[in-house]
């Protein structure tokens, strides 16, 4: 959660001549800290749903000689799950993941496989490293201290999980592009930052079906776990995806667009709130009426759309 009151700070967040297109305050603790997560593991179908869990839990645990000890039921209560030492059970799915971490080169066991007794592992960063060189998500540690408690605080709904919902924000945040907050001499005009934000827009645009194969999970957990990270977790802003009719008469429906809920940059927060992730998102609808040209931002939310009848009425 950030803490930083951003409401007598607006000034702060103008166009501004110099080297830097935001201004920066510092982040403290968990705000300024983070992980990599490879953009092959969020990726790998192959590997079970709780792959980036399992990869955060083993980042965050990583001692300054990269060793991890741990145990795989102290793994499962993290994530919020039940530890279940039968054969095939959740404990034996946890293995079968770390067994694909060593099988790529993340990891080296130091001692034999165990479902419920400590275990040690040696984290290999340069390969970690190599790996990130084909895209990758940064998580801060208080955003997934949040993601992680969510279904500890909230437990009706059973047909999602932490990891899930991990596996969709590092998804996002791989995709939704980031300006480099540095300006090139050029730019270092308002005018010139005002057409580079036109330009390059921290947003992302796609359609929940295409997101949801590529993740290999159900449209409907992903447009359930969308409303959470927007509505209850407030990690992204969107812009809802709806249908149009084309000259023959077709209905095709628009991509969504994501934008983060604030901007930050290595140990930074550059700019935060409504504000922010709306007009990134208004900047990426711009870029789509290339393509749509019928599109327009949808002020509806999905929770409040209103009926057919409402609609025509208006």
């Amino acid at each position: 959660m950030i803490n930083i009151d951003l409401n007598n700070k607006q000034k702060s967040y103008v166009l501004v001549d110099g080297k830097y297109e935001y201004k920066k305050i510092l982040l403290e603790d968990f705000q300024s800290r983070y992980i990599y997560i490879p953009l092959s593991i969020i990726t790998d179908t192959e590997l079970d749903i709780k792959r980036v869990g399992i990869f955060s839990y083993l980042k965050i645990h990583c001692g300054l000689n990269n060793i991890i000890s741990f145990t795989v039921p102290d793994m499962v209560e993290w994530y919020g799950g039940k530890s279940d030492r039968r054969v095939n059970g959740t404990n034996d799915k946890i293995l079968s993941i770390l067994d694909v971490f060593i099988d790529k080169g993340y990891l080296t066991y130091l001692t034999e496989k165990s479902r419920s007794l400590y275990m040690k592992c040696k984290f290999n960063s340069n390969y970690c490293y190599e790996a990130c060189s084909n895209g990758y998500a940064v998580i801060y540690l208080d955003e997934l201290e949040k993601i992680m408690n969510y279904k500890k605080e909230n437990s009706k709904d059973n047909t999602l999980n932490n990891t899930t919902i991990l596996l969709v924000f590092a998804y996002l945040r791989n995709r939704i592009r980031r300006r480099p907050n540095e300006l090139k001499p050029e730019e270092r005009t308002s005018n010139g930052i005002k057409k580079r934000k036109e330009r390059l827009p921290d947003a992302y645009g796609s359609n929940i079906i295409d997101i949801a194969n590529e993740l290999n999970i159900s449209s409907k957990t992903l447009s359930k776990i969308i409303d959470i990270l927007e509505d209850e977790l407030k990690l992204i802003v969107t812009d809802r995806a709806y249908r149009i009719k084309n000259e023959k008469g077709e209905f095709r429906t628009l991509p969504t667009i994501f934008a983060n809920t604030y901007k930050r940059e290595d140990k930074y927060l550059l700019d935060t709130g409504e504000e922010y992730g709306r007009s990134e998102i208004e900047l990426k609808a711009e870029h789509i009426k290339r393509y749509y040209q019928d599109y327009k931002i949808d002020k509806r939310k999905r929770k409040n759309k209103k009926t057919k009848g409402e609609i025509n009425s208006e």
